[in-house]
């Protein structure tokens, strides 16, 4: 006949395989990883097996405060925390009631087990109210400190942040005050070398000054700790075969209480405290530096993303300010050199009468006409990105006339792709003529680009105090989510019928002249009803005072 003992050991796996199976099943458990929700409960089963009455052990009792400690920072409540052991009572029973009835033990012996179970659950309310009443409102104080800590101000006349070492030295303290300890300390796990760097350390064996390294292997202490998911003690740093550091060793430092930094999950270090004295620690002890390793996680993991946004930015920065000067290193270098191709291809022109050299130098001179409004845009979308207002030149001009030319220029490459709708009053002004006549050339070329091959319609109308010039073209519309950085440098379109090249400048530069000339220029994009830009240029900057007909 089998005892019960010999019934749990054989039919362990297959009661907590079963146990697992239910548990998960609650809203709490959910989200738990495997070993999360198995947590204490192997230990448990195997502690049962021992003949200690129809009550909890010392053993049993501390492994029933771990697991209600763990399952309280998962969230769990009271009626979760008692089925889990009121499961685990039923598991067995069905594991005794398969054995052939000639191999069962004495029902006696599984009552015993049963009642051990069903104490432990009772115990559960008692532990948890406790936990309710006195851990509840101390950790909260412990963990606002910590993260007081965490946030202090700029440490020096330069007003620098403080560095994570010197955030975790100011948590150290608190950390012993929690902990009742005498010396406590992190190690951080550095990516590079796969090694446990000393990071922070106060008290009796302050270590900071070592900066010691250790490996992640079990030969260590703090190795030790890093390869467990549970607190790991020793009971006198002083002889320990482990290795430690001789400020440590020497220190008058006895019991060592440490946890890995996060429980589970990537490493990131590894935290312990000391006691002078040679002694155990209890359950209430290794909940709190789990719960407070836990909580140095996620502000260590804060940290380490505020830095990586802030090099991040710093390098973004960088990459703007080295663009900035190659853009102007740019368009001094290349003006001197396109103008004199310019002069050249001028005199070339004049001094044949050959009609296939004068194509070849009209092309020239059309190529290097948009190569300098290439230069110009580049310069002047840096000074719209600086918050600089464009320089414009103001001169009597018809914009009706500036819009005409445009369009018969690009009709020469272009086609017949253009229609011109003029307006019924005068549009006769002071503008910066040749400010306008890029910004209309920049509009026109975008409506081609992205828009259908259907005509592109300017529409130009002239109002009591302003002329507007509207540029549209059918096709697909511009996504809403794009249109507030659409004239923005370096920004372009990014739907669907999107020509590739070009350097997001010209919308850029179309405000510029737009807001130069007191005006603006927004977009209308949707189904159906294609894509409108529309410039609003008020007559001579001077609102509402229209300029008499010719």
């Amino acid at each position: 006949m089998s005892t019960i003992k010999h019934i749990i050991e054989a039919q362990g796996d297959r009661i907590l395989e079963r146990w697992a199976e239910e548990a998960q099943k609650t809203a709490s458990a959910r989200g738990l990883s495997r070993p999360e929700l198995m947590n204490i409960m192997p230990l448990y089963l195997a502690a049962l097996v021992e003949p200690d009455g129809h009550t909890p052990s010392g053993r049993q009792l501390e492994l029933v405060e771990s697991h209600v400690a763990s399952r309280l920072r998962h969230g769990f409540d009271l009626a979760e925390l008692q089925s889990e052991f009121t499961l685990l009572g039923r598991c067995i029973f069905q594991a005794w009631a398969a054995v052939p009835p000639e191999e069962r033990c004495d029902a006696l012996e599984v009552d015993r087990i049963l009642e051990v179970v069903h104490a432990s659950a009772v115990l559960v309310s008692d532990m948890f109210v406790r936990h309710l009443l006195d851990d509840a409102q101390s950790e909260k104080r412990f963990f606002r400190l910590i993260r007081q800590a965490f946030t202090g101000e700029p440490s020096d006349a330069l007003r620098r942040s403080p560095t994570l070492a010197e955030r975790l030295d100011a948590a150290m303290p608190i950390v012993m005050e929690a902990l009742r300890a005498a010396t406590a300390a992190i190690l951080l796990r550095e990516p590079r070398t796969e090694k446990l760097v000393m990071t922070a350390s106060a008290g009796l064996a302050d270590e900071r000054l070592t900066r010691y390294a250790r490996s992640l292997t079990p030969s260590s202490f703090a190795g030790k700790i890093a390869s467990r998911e549970e607190t790991t003690t020793l009971l006198d740093a002083e002889t320990t075969e482990l290795d430690v550091t001789d400020k440590l060793r020497h220190s008058g430092i006895h019991a060592l209480l440490g946890v890995r930094i996060p429980l589970q999950h990537r490493l990131l270090g590894v935290m312990y405290v000391g006691m002078r004295e040679q002694r155990p620690f209890s359950a209430r002890e290794k909940r709190r530096i789990e719960a407070i390793a836990e909580h140095l996680a996620l502000l260590i993991e804060n940290v380490e993303l505020y830095n990586m946004l802030e090099d991040r930015i710093k390098a973004l920065h960088e990459e703007q300010r080295m663009r900035d000067v190659l853009s102007s290193i740019l368009v001094h270098d290349l003006r001197g050199p396109l103008s004199a191709a310019r002069v050249a291809a001028q005199m070339a022109d004049r001094s044949t009468e050959d009609p296939r050299s004068k194509r070849w130098m009209s092309t020239v001179l059309r190529s290097l006409d948009r190569s300098e409004r290439m230069v110009s845009d580049l310069l002047d979308a840096q000074r719209v990105q600086a918050g600089e207002r464009l320089s414009i030149t103001r001169e009597r001009c018809d914009i009706l006339d500036i819009v005409r030319d445009v369009v018969a220029e690009l009709s020469q490459q272009h086609g017949d792709r253009f229609v011109v709708v003029p307006p019924e009053g005068p549009t006769t002004g002071c503008f910066g003529c040749e400010e306008l006549r890029r910004a209309f050339w920049n509009l026109a070329l975008n409506a081609l680009k992205y828009g259908s091959a259907d005509p592109v319609r300017f529409t130009v109308r002239s109002l009591p105090d302003r002329v507007e010039v509207e540029v549209h073209n059918e096709g697909p519309p511009i996504p809403a989510a794009e249109h507030a950085t659409l004239f923005e440098p370096f920004t372009r379109a990014r739907h669907e019928r999107a020509s590739p090249g070009g350097w997001g400048l010209g919308l850029a530069v179309v405000r510029g002249v737009a807001e130069a000339h007191g005006g603006s220029v927004d977009v209308v994009s949707a189904p159906e009803r294609g894509t409108s830009f529309t410039m609003r240029l008020p007559f001579d900057g001077e609102g509402s005072r229209r300029p008499a007909a010719r």
